[in-house]
């Protein structure tokens, strides 16, 4: 019994597939039907809107004519009652205005009459019988109804000539006299016969306020009839419709035949019907209706034949799905075998690197120091091939990002020539540098990921290479049409064991080498040149190989990059030549805090170690705990600066411990900044321990100089004592660097340097920022004032982007906030907001003070008048070529004296537009000058 439902199951599941399909062909057939049908609809009734506005146009166009005609008479008028004039003066002036109206008008009125002082004027001749009581007639009633505008009263028939008239009057400044025009609306109906012959429209139809017609493009005959009144006919249904439509177009079925109809106002409160037969289009998509049914059954037939047919591989699909699953499932557990793998190994090499780093520190005894060398360094090599796969994983994943920001190419070139030129050392090759002197160096990019790909590529041309040399260079070009930036052609060669050509498809592929036999000792997975191949395509270019076997391997990739500054690289080569001295130097802590207390979280005693020596020059006070339990209880009792917390422990791991902590309302650090350590670096977990709740994140192995990072951004500024260690990679620039800035309010100085690259741009950019400060509060001032909520948003968001680059975290939120608040038109928080953002932004303007160069020039000799006059004369010249760095030549020359406190302000205000580049500023500062 079940073998036979067992057979009949398949024709069933057949059968309803079959007829699942007919029903959504024929669902499909008449959702296209209906797509088809709106939007054929939605373009006679856009049709019919255009045409409605064009003749609404036109008509007005035609009504303003006779308008402004009657005003102009009007004003005449006016002026003739004010100064008393007689009857008959006023009476000539209307029978000569009426010659000219009847000019102006081509005929279309016969001219002007009214009812002044009393008295029925016409300057047409016109004498009306003796019953005619001009008071009484609605050219003088709606004229009197709208004092100070001109009526334009519905048409009537005239009973001598016949035509449809129209009367505009206007009463006069009395308040009792009315002056009045006949017009003619023979031309009006002229105008929308053109109008419908023109447009798409098959009927143009106007009716006035009691839809009584006025003009129809198709009968004349039409004309002066009341649609309303009339009791059937295709006018009445137009009207009828009309008045029980919520839009401003609808639908009508007469006579057999469908019509869309637009409907418009023009002046008066007429009416303009727009009448598309829509019979012929609309019939046409119900036959092509049909015929598609028609057509999609043979379809469908077909497919069921198909079906049929296809119903043999019904088992190997069955297969293949079963394939993809093992698949999935295969994939998924490599995910976790590196997550796994990614806290596993890490974790002991975390250890080995610790403690090998406190031997390096300590010891004195040169064999040992020999053996540590050894340790990190196949410690890091391990800890590159571990980094190696989980990149991949990440790419994998997509969760690897290009994240650009501002770099000083210089210290990207340092690092790398740095490390490779110990490689090369130690296998006794040859580098060769060759830097484009030229190249700009604060540039915009993911200056990590360019450091990636080329120690990738540097680090395997030297394991590559046995003897010889190896190459490595950036020459620059500019980009046509974009001069803010510029493309970089990086090259890397060696005079290796080169590639066959053969080999060349390999050495993209994944977890794939080369020569596996004969490069047997050459550590690696033979995944760097396939991320190096994948970073380049996420930063928009390509990776070119050219090599000859035995001979050697060129590897190079162009790549596009914002400038920031156009500031030369210089002769890089000659400079690095002469600083290289040793491969290792003392380490020197950053910063000592004495008075900081930290507690460090982790359940491995050796992990607490190291952590602990690591910071043991600081002088930061440590508490250390192994367990989230342990901790807790801790943070009861002691209100600590900082905490880090490890991820992995066993009973309580690190996020529930933080969990713990913040749930916590009566511990002393609820709020305190937590810190997580972990040896997850796989994709993802970043996001994973930012959203748990951590402020920030560190991964294992740790690093001095990133731990000692992390606690100067973490730790109260006024417990930290910056140590000269901080100055040693620049001397030349920070020599000099103002001290006070460490302990400056409002400024995270760490960030500030960070985000403009090295410590001369930060200043250069604080001295910027200072200088500019009343100009940009007093332009968000006249802004807000002027209800500029546009330019006011601007500049609002101009402040923001400054303060944080300079590192004014709170000043950038304030400001944030107000920009949402801009953008979203919020103007009672702005107004509410406002005053405060100014405040603090003012308040800048005392805390950076030591900066301005007024300061600093307090023992400069005074300048002299006949030099300073020979400056803005100078600079008038210069502006006018544009020639930035003799203009910055003649600001350093002037920065040599004390001058009067207004011209140091022109000059201070002058090189901050000049750093902008703004011309046009400069020539209006100059212009006070001549003033």
């Amino acid at each position: 019994m079940k073998n036979e439902v067992s057979k009949i199951n398949p024709q069933g599941k057949r059968l309803l597939m079959s007829g699942g399909i007919v029903l959504l062909f024929i669902a499909v057939i008449i959702m296209y039907y209906s797509l088809l049908y709106a939007e054929t609809k939605e373009k006679i009734i856009k049709s019919g809107e255009l045409s409605a506005e064009t003749s609404a146009e036109k008509i007005n166009a035609y009504l303003s004519t006779g308008i402004h005609t009657i005003e102009l008479a009007c004003y005449t008028l006016d002026n003739m009652i004010r100064d008393g004039r007689s009857q008959k003066e006023i009476d000539d002036f209307l029978k000569n205005q009426s010659v000219a109206v009847v000019n102006i008008t081509d005929g279309s009125s016969d001219g002007l009459y009214g009812y002044i002082n009393g008295e029925y004027l016409d300057g047409t001749g016109w004498v009306p019988d003796k019953a005619y009581d001009a008071v009484k007639r609605p050219w003088y009633i709606d004229a009197r109804a709208c004092i100070g505008r001109v009526a334009v009263v519905d048409p009537y028939v005239d009973m001598e000539s016949h035509r449809m008239m129209l009367a505009l009057s206007k009463t006069l400044c009395d308040a009792k006299s009315v002056a009045a025009m006949d017009f003619s609306m023979e031309e009006l109906q002229e105008i929308i016969e053109e109008l419908a012959s023109e447009e798409e429209a098959d009927m143009e139809i106007i009716v006035d306020r009691k839809y009584q017609v006025i003009a129809n493009s198709v009968d004349k005959n039409e004309i002066g009839k009341n649609y309303m009144q009339e009791k059937q006919g295709l006018g009445n249904a137009l009207v009828k419709a009309m008045r029980v439509s919520d839009t401003n177009y609808f639908s009508l079925k007469y006579g057999g035949a469908e019509y869309i109809v637009y409907s418009t106002k023009v002046a008066n409160d007429w009416v303009c019907l727009s009448v598309f037969d829509a019979t012929s289009a609309l019939g046409q998509l119900k036959n092509m209706l049909t015929v598609t049914i028609f057509a999609a059954i043979i379809v469908v037939g077909m497919q069921v034949i198909i079906m049929i047919r296809l119903n043999k591989r019904a088992q190997a699909v069955s297969e293949l799905h079963e394939k993809t699953k093992q698949a999935i499932a295969a994939s998924e557990a490599k995910s976790a075998f590196l997550s796994n793998m990614s806290h596993e190994i890490r974790t002991p090499i975390n250890a080995i690197l610790g403690m090998n780093e406190m031997v390096l520190r300590e010891s004195k005894e040169q064999n040992v120091l020999e053996y540590s060398e050894s340790i990190h360094t196949a410690g890091n090599t391990l800890l590159g091939i571990v980094n190696d796969i989980l990149d991949f994983s990440k790419i994998e994943a997509g969760k690897m990002e290009i994240i650009p920001v501002e770099y000083d190419l210089s210290s990207v070139i340092n690092d790398l020539v740095n490390m490779i030129q110990v490689k090369a050392d130690s296998k006794g090759l040859a580098l060769k540098l060759d830097f484009d002197a030229g190249i700009p160096k604060l540039l915009y990019g993911d200056e990590i990921r360019i450091k990636q790909v080329v120690t990738n590529l540097l680090t395997n041309a030297v394991k590559y290479t046995n003897e010889g040399e190896v190459s490595f260079g950036i020459r620059y070009r500019e980009v046509e049409n974009e001069t803010d930036a510029v493309w970089l052609d990086f090259t890397v060669k060696d005079t290796g064991i080169g590639i066959k050509q053969e080999d060349m498809e390999k050495l993209f592929s994944e977890f794939e080498r080369i020569e596996e036999k004969r490069n047997r000792t050459i550590e690696g997975t033979g995944l760097g040149m396939n991320i190096t191949k994948r970073l380049l395509e996420m930063m928009g270019t390509t990776l070119d190989v050219k090599s000859r076997y035995g001979e050697g391997t060129t590897f190079s990739f162009a790549l596009k990059q914002k400038v920031v500054k156009w500031e030369a690289l210089g002769d890089y080569e000659s400079a690095y030549r002469e600083a290289v001295s040793g491969r290792r130097t003392e380490y020197k802590e950053r910063f000592t805090a004495k008075d900081a207390i930290i507690l460090a979280v982790d359940d491995t005693e050796m992990n607490l170690t190291v952590f602990v020596n690591l910071l043991k020059n600081t002088q930061v006070q440590i508490d250390t705990a192994e367990s989230g339990k342990e901790a807790i209880a801790l943070t009861r009792e002691k209100k600590y600066d900082a905490i880090f917390l490890d991820h992995m422990m066993p009973e309580m791991d690190g996020i529930e411990t933080l969990a713990c902590l913040r749930a916590d309302e009566e511990n002393k650090n609820r709020e305190t900044a937590v810190i997580c350590l972990t040896a997850n670096a796989i994709s993802g977990a970043r996001e994973k321990y930012l959203a748990a709740g951590f402020d920030d994140y560190l991964t294992k192995p740790l690093v001095a100089d990133k731990l000692e990072e992390m606690l100067v951004t973490y730790l109260p500024k006024q417990m930290i004592q910056m140590t000269d260690c901080c100055e040693e990679p620049a001397e030349e620039e920070t020599s000099d660097f103002p001290q006070w800035l460490w302990t400056c309010e409002g400024i995270d100085l760490t960030s500030g340097i960070k985000n403009c690259g090295d410590l001369q741009t930060y200043l250069s950019v604080l001295e910027t920022f200072y200088e500019t400060i009343e100009e940009l509060a007093k332009e968000i001032e006249d802004y807000l004032e002027a209800d500029d909520i546009r330019n006011y948003t601007v500049k609002v968001h101009a402040l923001k982007s400054s303060a944080r680059i300079i590192g004014a975290m709170e000043l950038s939120e304030k400001a944030k906030r107000l920009e949402e608040a801009g953008n979203e038109e919020d103007r009672d928080f702005i107004t509410d907001n406002t005053e405060a953002l100014l405040t603090l932004y003012r308040a800048y303007k005392n805390r950076l003070a030591p900066i301005s160069p007024t300061s600093a020039s307090e023992n400069l000799p005074d300048i002299e008048q006949d030099m300073l006059e020979d400056m803005y004369h100078s600079l008038v010249d210069l502006i006018e070529t544009e020639d930035y760095e003799l203009i910055e030549m003649v600001f350093d020359t002037v920065e040599q004296y004390r001058m009067p406190e207004e011209d140091q302000d022109r000059v201070s205000r002058m090189q901050a537009r000049l750093k902008r580049l703004d011309w046009e500023g400069l020539k209006e500062i100059l212009q006070e000058v001549s003033k």
